[in-house]
């Protein structure tokens, strides 16, 4: 029988039958597994497979094509470290509705899933200032989930003139950084570069304008790439979480 042991991080879990869970995990070295955990109803089982949580994670499978079955040991729960914040819930389940929408089942993405734990570190940080500038951090691990799955954005230098300083924008064609001068007319049509991915900084700008501009580069790029190229024949959306999670940066 086909088995083994790995770290992950619980994307979701839905109820399936009258005892069991469908669990969706983000592993380490196996990529996007699905599996069927018993006893659903297990308040403590429940609680170990939150969304975003880290466990120790055992599979086993009568054959390799099949889903197989989980056993799940808790190393952290993220989600009871910032459950009085609103934002910051919703950044999570916003990352792990993503990862569940773009990733391909069993491929392996140990970089994704280095970078996704990094960003819950991030996000259950105790900061007594609190200072949202973990929102950078989010934009910048969207931009890797694009690198990592196919279409890498190049924001270091001006894909017209060649200049690496004034850049106020990207492409849409390209996912390239442009400067002012070489916008020229077409700037209307361009994607506004926030400062903190290299764009220009720009007086009296907001921070939270910025962290709203670098979301709506990747969300360009998620809907008009990546969700083009996995699928031409269904309306082409983002997962509600992750429009939830714009809406209520919108109303800071």
């Amino acid at each position: 029988m086909p088995e083994w042991n790995d770290k992950g991080i619980v994307l979701s879990a839905k109820k399936y039958g009258e005892k069991g869970l469908i669990i969706n995990i983000l592993t380490q070295n196996h990529g996007r597994y699905l599996g069927w955990l018993n006893n659903y109803k297990n308040k403590s089982i429940l609680a170990d497979v939150q969304p975003g949580n880290l466990v120790n994670v055992f599979w086993k499978s009568r054959l390799i094509e099949q889903m197989g079955k989980f056993k799940i040991e808790l190393i952290s729960s993220v989600s009871g470290k910032i459950f009085d914040e609103k934002l910051k819930l919703q950044a999570l389940n916003s990352v792990c509705s993503l990862l569940e929408k773009f990733l391909p089942e069993r491929q392996n993405y140990h970089e994704i899933f280095n970078a996704t734990n990094a960003l819950i570190d991030l996000l259950t940080l105790q900061d007594t200032r609190k200072y949202d500038y973990w929102m950078e951090g989010y934009v910048k691990w969207e931009i890797g989930i694009l690198s990592s799955i196919g279409f890498s954005l190049d924001l270091n230098r001006c894909a017209v003139t060649g200049v690496n300083t004034n850049l106020l924008f990207v492409s849409p064609k390209t996912g390239k950084a442009v400067s002012k001068e070489g916008a020229g007319k077409h700037a209307p049509k361009l994607l506004l570069l926030p400062y903190f991915l290299g764009g220009e900084k720009v007086i009296g700008s907001n921070f939270y304008d910025e962290i709203l501009a670098g979301l709506n580069i990747t969300s360009y790029f998620f809907k008009n790439k990546l969700l083009l190229s996995i699928n031409t024949n269904k309306s082409i959306t983002l997962p509600n979480p992750r429009i939830r999670f714009v809406e209520l940066i919108e109303k800071l």
